[in-house]
């Protein structure tokens, strides 16, 4: 009985060892995984199809945009950039996916003299859903005088309907050099496809960190979630070099290897005062 006893106990303790083992080494290989690699999980490249016009043709809007007439509204050699992947037809901006039903979308901001910009959202039909203008330079705060990253979270505030699932959109950017003559705006622009819900997905996202959600995100190719959750991880560690490395690697997938080294990820274009905001369904006509 007393053999019994004792081997009881040291199979009562070597269960309790391998399930500490059990819970302990996961977490290990999670820590590896957050760190060593992460960049690894960005693809090396992504291809998307361009956005189309109800004749099926692709819609007439580009990744990069130059001043080419009227006044010289962007100051410098730069150019403004929507950041996006390009569709491989043209070097026009593709289709990026999204799990949000109000995505955010990014730009890199050249230094300009335009006080305005204009955001536009619309559906598969090219039908205006959502029209905003914003100031550049409003309380003494010159924001186009410094190149920036900027971003613009849709609304959920605005009477904007949830972007549709398996529905595409475009979204187009639009410096506004000259108001009486808006044939010499920079525009750039790309496509956004929200996806079906993946039950699955979401429920491993909300047990993951925010370096395993960017990690998932670009393994199921959602470009905008990907893009977004980074950000947000640099916003909070500038100085991380895992972080640096991941982001060099996400631009470099879509071939925007110069943006990758500019500064003000901190500028959300979304906070700055609007000057006029029209959602809903808008006639573009």
């Amino acid at each position: 009985m007393a053999w019994f006893t004792r081997s009881s106990r040291l199979t009562i303790l070597t269960v309790a060892l391998t399930l500490g083992l059990a819970v302990y080494l996961p977490k290990q290989v999670q820590a590896q995984f957050r760190t060593a690699s992460l960049s690894s999980q960005i693809p090396d490249q992504w291809q998307f199809t361009p956005p189309k016009n109800p004749d099926s043709a692709p819609v007439s809007v580009n990744r990069e945009g130059g001043a080419t007439r009227g006044p010289e509204c962007i100051r410098t050699n730069e150019s403004l950039v929507a950041l996006v992947p390009e569709s491989g037809m043209n070097k026009t901006p593709g289709i990026g996916k999204t799990m949000a039903a109000y995505p955010t979308v990014f730009w890199y901001m050249p230094q300009t003299s335009a006080s305005t910009m204009e955001f536009v959202l619309q559906d598969a039909d090219a039908r205006d859903i959502y029209r905003v203008e914003y100031s550049l330079d409003q309380s003494g705060n010159d924001m186009g005088g410094t190149p920036r990253i900027m971003s613009l979270t849709l609304p959920s505030f605005s009477n904007l309907p949830p972007l549709e699932t398996n529905k595409d959109y475009y979204w187009q950017l639009a410096l506004v050099c000259d108001p009486l003559d808006r044939s010499a705006d920079v525009v750039v622009g790309g496509g956004i496809q929200r996806t079906s819900r993946d039950l699955v997905l979401e429920s491993r996202l909300r047990q993951a960190t925010p370096q395993e959600q960017m990690a998932l995100y670009a393994k199921e190719g959602m470009w905008y979630d990907t893009l977004k959750t980074l950000v947000r991880l640099r916003q909070n560690s500038p100085q991380d070099p895992e972080l640096a490395q991941a982001w060099d690697k996400l631009l470099n997938s879509v071939k925007l290897e110069v943006i990758s080294k500019q500064p003000g990820l901190e500028d959300v274009i979304g906070e700055q005062p609007r000057i006029d905001e029209t959602s809903g369904l808008v006639n573009s006509n």
